[in-house]
């Protein structure tokens, strides 16, 4: 029958041909001398062959033995180059991908949170879904920070962790026949022009999806939600927000007024991926945790006051 070898079997081996013997290799390697010969025999048995012979001038490896020694050395040596790699690894900052429409928002507490729970800290690298995802699969990035697709979309290969679930806003221009109102739907906007983030933005997607692809479309499509909110404010248009954006993106006096949209209002939720068995996958589960904690501050103090009737 053909048994295994295993790495202790080939350390032990390399260790007893350094000294010439198995009592001064069980001491240096810290195990006993019995322990050590088992190991050895079980490695013979493998081998079909004697690797060691004993005598009284000391211990010697067999014709066999020597080749398998060589071996063995070479072996320990790329096991040892392995865990290097890992060492290396983890000497150096996570690297968090984050989409545009959270990054400016949730960015710096990702920053800070992660360097609590990173031994080298957390980099951020702000990109599109799409780029994230494939960041992952290639081992460029260590997590993902953005809005979570279907578990079926997003792939068996990765993990998440759900931070919380927030709300869309509408934007409109403070002049807008629907700024005296306390709520907004969908069905109002119909006639307005929607301002879309860029292709390839995940909350364009989820703009055209609420409000139909037949909506009207403004004839610039930005970067950035900081881009759209001053378009809205010039009155070229409207645009959703979600709720993280609001007390960044809209001001009482800068033209534009925030509008909630009628329950069940739709909205995205917001978590980590990684890939599966990856590093820092406590890390990145704690970071969610953190985040999460952020949620009911966003709703109960920044929207309610970021809604300014037209009677003000």
């Amino acid at each position: 029958m053909i048994m295994s070898i295993s790495l202790r079997q080939l350390r032990y081996l390399v260790a007893v041909a350094d000294h010439q013997s198995f009592r001064k290799a069980a001491t240096t390697l810290n195990v006993s001398q019995p322990a050590m010969t088992a190991q050895i025999q079980l490695l013979e048995q493998s081998l079909d062959g004697l690797v060691l012979t004993r005598s009284r001038r000391g211990v010697a490896p067999t014709a066999l033995g020597e080749a398998v020694i060589a071996k063995a050395r070479g072996i320990l040596n790329e096991v040892e180059s392995l865990r290097a790699l890992g060492v290396a690894a983890a000497a150096r900052p996570l690297r968090l991908g984050v989409i545009p429409t959270v990054a400016p928002y949730l960015g710096p507490d990702a920053v800070e949170f992660g360097g609590a729970y990173a031994a080298e800290g957390v980099e951020l690298v702000e990109g599109r879904t799409a780029d994230l995802i494939a960041g992952l699969r290639t081992g460029t990035l260590d997590a993902a920070l953005l809005a979570l697709p279907d578990q079926g979309t997003l792939g068996r290969d990765l993990e998440t962790a759900t931070a919380f679930a927030e709300s869309f806003f509408v934007l409109l221009p403070d002049n807008d026949a629907l700024a005296g109102s306390p709520q907004v739907s969908l069905h109002d906007l119909s006639e307005r022009t929607l301002l879309l983030l860029e292709e390839g933005h995940c909350l364009a997607d989820q703009a055209l999806s609420l409000c139909g692809e037949t909506q009207k479309r403004g004839p610039v499509r930005a970067a950035s939600l900081s881009t759209l909110s001053r378009l809205v404010a010039r009155g070229k248009g409207i645009t959703l927000l979600p709720a993280m954006a609001v007390s960044v993106e809209s001001h009482v006096g800068d033209g534009t007024v925030v509008r909630p949209l009628p329950d069940p209002a739709p909205g995205r939720t917001i978590g980590i991926a990684w890939r599966k068995g990856a590093t820092g996958e406590r890390c990145w589960r704690r970071l969610a945790q953190a985040l999460g904690r952020l949620k009911p501050a966003q709703d109960e103090a920044q929207i309610p006051a970021l809604l300014p009737m037209a009677a003000e």
